[in-house]
């Protein structure tokens, strides 16, 4: 059936829609000169391990869209589609992860090359808040107003007329938006200035996009009654901590009064309350804020109840009661969604569930597992950001220590105390940690008080991290004058910021100090973390490993536990390729671990 529609500042989009496996291959024949294509693809809902394809959308300059409504066309007879979804043709998509998905769980896996045109609009606008849609991309940089009325249709019945019309335009519009974005992405790779090279990040993007496809289709396997013991005791803990925090009371009636709504007890999660009931009890608090009232904890009982009720709560609130509503009902597994660019930095954020902000804790960890007969193989790369700071900064110290092998923890606690390297202790060292991942955003000296006591339980006077703070930079010379580049661009009101790969970040408005100089660093660990992914997901075909996680700058396999020594090396030869290109010539250290489980001892 070949059907004709004019749309408004489009050339007129026609399609052919393929019900029989000798009109596909007919229709394959006449796409098989073209060097691109816009692939799209319909489905009867979300969800690639319960949902299926009805359309597959392909779109080439000068012809007919093909619409293949694949329930018509048999199984056996699909291997046509597959051989040419497998060629070297350029496909240019919107949000690919999801047809990639889908089409490979169909037995129609596409290869590599890719452009995606959602990918490369967030390149370009990175950090601008701005929609990633297709009805955007068409509105912003085709002046088209795209009618996505049919999207939410119901794909399984039989198709309609606006159906087939709607899906036509979305494959063929991807044709219409690629020379467009291409050109703005060449644009700026051009520029005097060689680090801004958009359209090698943009690339970098779309080689990482099968990877991310398939950590999301592979899952996590969670141990469901280890999880529900770790929940029982987290729930214990938080009614001990509960327990402790009714001991506070609202002293004197003038104090009731100006809070009529309070009762004798006291709501925890009630900021008002809980500061009215602090200062009842003489304890020097102005809020309930958690930098205000960690540098106190050691030394109220009560306070340390209080926030360890609110980490508590979190946690129960967070992942304890939600996370085993996410197994999968037909895989057994957590299948979270990963955006490749959900950061503004360039780093991957997760939802559904969140699983890159659960908690280090072993306990929790642990209850991540392999499945039976396999391992899980998890890498992270060592003092990343601070190699990184090394690089950028060019600091003599820094790199000379990275050079020797040194623990660049320990040397800074010897240059901040004035001990002898060999005196240090391992709370120095704690202490070390707060100030090097501290101060090298430009940390303050009462955030970096908060920061020691609430991530490393070091306490220290604000005059301490005064002192400590004026040292690391004395130490470090180098650093501090990246930090006083920066600056200068801060005061100049520069609104961009680019890693040493070239990825960008844009601010609307004047950007905060500490954000210009958290780009250059997270946003190069995101250029690494992708590369590595990139290289890795060439290696790992033909092995019995999976991709399940990333966190940041770490990354976790599944894979049999007779392969776990083999792609223990493959892993290790990945991440330290990638960040070399990079932090060259800064070594890199990755520590890599085999064990059953995420928070498990190394086998």
């Amino acid at each position: 059936m070949l059907v004709s529609k004019t749309y408004p500042n489009l050339k007129d989009v026609t399609y052919h829609l393929i019900t029989s496996t000798k009109e596909l291959e007919i229709a394959l024949r006449s796409l098989e000169q073209s060097s691109i294509l816009g692939l799209d693809c319909e489905t009867t809902g979300l969800d690639p391990h319960t949902h299926t394809l009805r359309l597959i959308q392909i779109a080439v300059p000068n012809q007919p869209v093909i619409l293949i409504d694949l329930p018509q066309i048999a199984p056996c007879d699909r291997g046509l589609l597959q051989q040419f979804l497998a060629k070297p043709t350029l496909k240019i998509t919107h949000n690919g992860k999801f047809d990639w998905q889908f089409l490979t769980q169909a037995g129609l896996q596409p290869s590599a090359p890719f452009f995606d045109t959602q990918l490369a609009y967030r390149v370009l606008t990175a950090g601008l808040k701005t929609s990633l849609s297709l009805q955007t991309l068409a509105q912003k940089l085709l002046n088209i107003e795209l009618d996505k009325t049919q999207q939410v249709s119901d794909w399984s019945k039989p198709l309609t007329s606006q159906q087939l019309q709607y899906a036509a335009l979305d494959a063929a519009i991807l044709l219409e938006l690629y020379p467009i974005l291409v050109k703005k992405l060449e644009r700026w790779q051009s520029l005097p200035a060689g680090n801004l090279q958009l359209l090698k990040i943009a690339q970098l993007e779309f080689h990482c996009m099968p990877a991310v496809a398939q950590m999301e289709l592979n899952g996590m396997l969670l141990d469901l009654s280890r999880w529900q013991r770790l929940g029982a005791k987290l729930e214990s803990d938080r009614d001990t901590a509960l327990q402790q925090l009714s001991q506070l009371r609202i002293a004197g009636n003038a104090q009731m009064s100006l809070l009529p709504e309070m009762t004798d007890t006291i709501n925890p999660n009630s900021p008002q309350q809980v500061l009215a009931a602090l200062q009842s009890s003489e304890i020097p608090v102005s809020s309930t804020h958690q930098k205000e009232l960690v540098p106190l904890a050691k030394h109220y009982p009560v306070i340390r109840a209080l926030l360890d009720y609110r980490h508590l709560s979190k946690i129960m609130a967070t992942f304890a009661d939600s996370l085993p509503k996410h197994i999968h009902p037909v895989t057994g597994r957590i299948h979270p969604t990963y955006y490749q660019l959900g950061a503004r930095s360039g780093r991957f954020s997760c939802r559904n569930p969140p699983l890159q902000t659960i908690p280090r804790d072993a306990a929790v960890r642990t209850c991540f597992i392999a499945a039976p007969g396999c391992q899980m193989v998890r890498a992270d790369y060592s003092q990343i950001e601070l190699r990184i700071v090394a690089r950028l900064s060019g600091d003599a110290r820094m790199q000379r220590a990275y050079r020797k092998g040194e623990d660049l923890h320990r040397l800074t606690a010897a240059l901040v105390t004035g001990k002898a390297i060999a005196d240090v202790s391992e709370e120095d060292r704690r202490l070390a940690k707060a100030i090097n991942f501290g101060l090298i955003y430009g940390m303050g000296a009462t955030k970096l008080q908060s920061y020691a006591e609430t991530k490393y339980g070091v306490t220290l006077s604000l005059e301490q991290a005064k002192a400590f703070r004026k040292r690391f930079f004395e130490a470090y010379a180098g650093v501090a004058e990246w930090h006083e580049t920066i600056k200068r661009n801060y005061i100049r009101g520069i609104k961009e910021s680019r890693t040493l790969a070239g990825r960008r970040r844009r601010w609307a408005d004047k950007p905060r100090l500490a954000e210009l100089l958290n780009h250059p660093v997270q946003g190069l660990n995101a250029d690494i973390t992708k590369l590595a992914l990139v290289k890795l997901n060439k290696v790992l075909v033909g092995t019995g490993a999976k991709l399940i996680c990333t966190v940041h700058d770490e990354i976790l396999l599944e894979c049999p536990a007779a392969e776990a020594k083999h792609i223990s090396y493959l892993l290790l030869r990945c991440m330290i390729a990638a960040a070399r290109k990079f932090l060259h010539p800064i070594p890199v250290v990755v520590d890599i671990k085999v064990s059953a489980s995420w928070g498990g001892d190394e086998t």
